[in-house]
């Protein structure tokens, strides 16, 4: 697997940390968007995790623990499966830690999970509901092996990607499909009109709400507002984009107080935060999203 960049940054307050992407296998992209690597020093590191999607982790040491609105705490497990974000959620980091994991698209989730995206988000399932104890065993040896430095970081994304790939037997063709189409139209333009998903899928209005929800989280209206935000702050934490993506970007926004909100509301930052060091501005890269960020490319 082929590395696409390793940054080794500094916050503010001079907390080291590294953010690593290893890209995922060619047969696996629908199911994959990506592995990271994310490791600190610091004994803790507290951040905004943005609206991503769901995650498969392997602790190599260290810990995390998620809190969101609701006001449970989450507490990662040594293998570690997180539910997709519908809106920015508080997480901490508890280092020294070193994190293998693996960006899953929404049909990657669905078949390894079998959970729907509206019914089970916002949260970190026990990894024993999801993956076989073999499996779990498996990848906690891995871990071992690896904070002993006698296995590479990508044997464990093979492991993960393995997890995810021998359940793809257990997806629905039809879903399959609509999810593409609806990932394609993501892609299609900053911001798509609805018109055009519901010409494409082929469905009822009301069957594609139901199952964009499914997969999703959210309906097409919901989640096309979604990944507006997220590429805005795309292109804020990465300033080389374009002057002219940057004009159509900020251009679909009525005015900048809704762009400040949407920003916020997904993201846990405000637009000048986004330009500050972070371990979440580093997340931002488009490379880490996937066909739904592919317009930014």
């Amino acid at each position: 697997m082929p590395h696409i960049q390793l940054r080794q940054l500094d916050l503010t307050e001079s907390i080291p940390f590294g953010f690593e992407l290893i890209a995922a296998p060619a047969e696996c992209a629908d199911l994959i968007n990506t592995f990271f690597v994310v490791t600190s020093d610091t004994a803790s590191l507290a951040e905004m995790m943005p609206a991503y999607s769901a995650q498969m982790m392997v602790y190599i040491e260290g810990s995390s623990d998620l809190r969101p609105d609701a006001g449970e705490v989450f507490c990662s497990q040594p293998v570690t499966c997180t539910a997709p974000l519908l809106a920015a959620t508080p997480f901490t980091l508890k280092g020294p830690v070193k994190i293998i994991g693996a960006s899953l698209t929404p049909l990657g989730w669905h078949c390894l999970s079998g959970l729907a995206a509206d019914e089970v988000n916002n949260c970190m399932v026990p990894s024993e509901t999801i993956l076989d104890a073999e499996e779990i065993a498996e990848m906690q040896g891995l871990a071992q092996e690896c904070r002993r430095g006698s296995v590479p970081n990508e044997r464990i994304c093979d492991a993960m990607a393995d997890a995810i790939g021998r359940r793809r037997g257990q997806i629905n063709a039809e879903h399959a499909r609509f999810v593409k189409a609806v990932t394609k139209w993501l892609s299609s333009t900053l911001n798509p009109p609805l018109e055009a998903l519901y010409s494409e899928v082929g469905i009822s209005v009301r069957s594609a709400q139901r199952l964009c929800k499914r997969y999703f989280g959210v309906s097409p209206s919901r989640l096309v507002k979604r990944y507006r935000a997220i590429r805005a702050a795309m292109f804020l934490a990465n300033p080389n984009l374009s002057e002219s993506m940057r004009s159509d970007i900020l251009g679909i926004y009525f005015d900048q107080a809704h762009l400040i909100r949407d920003i916020r509301r997904y993201t846990g930052r405000t637009p000048t935060a986004l330009k500050k060091t972070s371990l979440m501005q580093d997340t931002l890269d488009p490379d880490a999203h996937g066909q739904g960020a592919k317009i930014l490319r």
